[in-house]
């Protein structure tokens, strides 16, 4: 290959220098046959064999174009020497020295030329060797992603299916202690959280790492000195590699700590996450366990967990407005709070109308006694309200043949979650004293 890259090499070499004496023979010749009386063109206003040259070092550079102008010039010298042209030809130095110039000025800007064309096609060739590495690249992340999507198309990280599966799975057992239902939660957090190795830890004595309920994967044993630990449970949120830095990511065991803890604040159990998968260790993901784990602790406090709620209820449904409120602030999470005056007589229709259509983590508080309906819509913003109140006040109209202000159902309060803690300690006052 080589060798007959050499050969090619050498034959182009060879043509070019043919080239170049054939083009300067005939700036020779033509001005002999063309005009014998001045051949060399010395006395026109133009040296018209000096055109042979020009071209030579335009096409093929400043060597070719000096040593044509050069041997046109010998060769010149030697018919005048020789009588082949008249006698009174001479070679004037001006012009000569002249047209000699123009030649070398011709064969720099060709060899300017070329080098500059050559410079181009280089960076051309690596911009097309990078294009070609990027495409490749390309290629091979979108085969991942594309892989990655279909891991993940059949896993939600919706926060709402979280914890209907939280309310569904833990909230119907008829016992609740955290060492019988610790499976079900670890089973929970894996499918959610996509966690591979990792353990729940029962907490005893408020900072205590105690017994373990239940694990995942291969895990190593517990660390209750471990920093990411420590930090856990001096902020009382989740904590993940994220908010440690340097030394203490490294000698951290851990990806992620989740508490346990409910909106009293009381501590139930950890989940140790030692692995996770990376896709899962966004934003999002740790936004979702840490809620559900929420969510989780206020059903291991309550015995109650029905959506549906009356007069006796009230301590539980300001529990969970009250975790609403913290999730709201804390993950931006929105939610509504709302209180409806109707009278449980006349407006059973629309009582059960609403039971029968509730979203699955609305709750309602009913009491009876004061004709008071209590609304929390968790994960609802204010257009999720107004169209919840549409689709109820279309209803009645089409039911009742009345809207819910000629029926005689008024809106007394709507709170946006969150709000301060001073304004959601009054609208939860009037629900516990029924004012």
């Amino acid at each position: 290959m080589i060798k007959k890259l050499k050969q090619r090499s050498a034959w182009i070499s060879y043509r070019i220098w043919a080239e170049s004496g054939f083009f300067t023979l005939l700036a020779l010749v033509i001005p002999l046959a063309l005009n014998p009386k001045d051949p060399f063109s010395y006395g026109a206003e133009f040296v018209w064999p000096m055109l042979g040259p020009v071209l030579v070092a335009l096409r093929y550079g400043f060597t070719k174009g000096l040593a044509s102008v050069l041997v046109l010039l010998f060769l010149q010298s030697v018919l005048i020497r020789t009588g082949m042209v008249p006698p009174d030809i001479h070679l004037p130095f001006q012009t000569i020295a002249g047209y000699a110039l123009l030649v070398m000025l011709c064969g720099e800007f060709c060899d300017w030329r070329e080098k500059s064309s050559e410079k181009q096609k280089r960076e051309l060739a690596y911009v097309n060797d990078r294009l070609e590495t990027f495409t490749r690249h390309y290629h091979l992340l979108r085969l991942s992603h594309d892989k990655l999507e279909q891991m993940l198309a059949g896993h939600s990280l919706s926060l709402r299916e979280s914890l209907q599966a939280v309310k569904m799975q833990i909230g119907q057992l008829p016992d609740r202690d955290i060492e019988r239902v610790a499976q079900p939660i670890m089973s929970l957090f894996v499918e959610y959280g996509s966690l591979q190795c990792a353990t729940l830890c029962k907490v005893e004595e408020g900072r205590h790492l105690a017994s373990v309920l239940a694990s995942v994967g291969p895990v190593r044993q517990v660390d209750s000195d471990d920093m990411m630990v420590q930090k856990m449970f001096e902020t009382g949120q989740l904590v993940s590699l994220k908010h440690l830095s340097g030394e203490a990511m490294e000698q951290s065991l851990y990806q992620v700590v989740i508490p346990l803890m409910d909106v009293r604040e009381r501590i139930y159990a950890v989940v140790l996450v030692e692995q996770i998968q990376f896709f899962a260790l966004n934003k999002e993901t740790l936004t979702l366990l840490a809620v559900t784990a929420g969510y989780i602790a206020d059903l291991l406090r309550n015995a109650i967990a029905n959506p549906i709620m009356n007069g006796d209820e009230r301590e539980s449904f300001s529990l969970q407005a009250e975790r609403a409120n913290y999730d709201a602030k804390r993950y931006k999470i929105p939610a509504q709070l709302v209180s409806w005056r109707m009278d449980a007589a006349l407006h059973q229709p629309v009582l059960d109308y609403l039971h029968a259509t509730r979203r699955g983590l609305d709750v309602y508080f009913h009491d009876e006694q004061n004709n008071l309906l209590q609304i929390l819509m968790p994960l609802a913003d204010k257009r999720d309200y107004s169209g919840f109140k549409e689709r109820v006040d279309a209803w009645a109209k089409n039911a009742q043949g009345k809207n819910l202000s000629e029926l005689g159902i008024h809106e007394l309060n709507h709170l946006a979650l969150p709000v301060s803690a001073k304004q959601f300690a009054k609208q939860l006052e009037k629900v516990i004293h029924a004012e």
